[in-house]
């Protein structure tokens, strides 16, 4: 499981910035595919991203993925999503 500490970082990264493009979560969804709900579990820590996730987000807000998540983060959460 991701460290409260290193979930924190990317939700907050992601809140930055989607506010700082002046989207709301379910434009940010439309643009990327990724559920609005998600979104908001992602920005509350509720759940990690996935790679694809990222990716996603990052594209549709114009960033790297690096800005959002760290390697260590996305290899955790994908690691947690195969075991399941």
């Amino acid at each position: 499981m991701l460290s409260l500490t290193r979930t924190m970082a990317f939700s907050e990264n992601l809140r930055r910035i989607r506010l700082a493009a002046f989207l709301s979560q379910a434009e940010l969804g439309r643009r990327s595919d990724v559920h609005a709900i998600t979104i908001t579990r992602l920005e509350s820590g509720r759940t990690a991203p996935s790679t694809r996730t990222v990716r996603a987000l990052a594209a549709a807000l114009g960033v790297p993925p690096h800005e959002l998540a760290t390697p260590e983060e996305v290899a955790e959460a994908d690691r947690r999503q195969r075991s399941r």
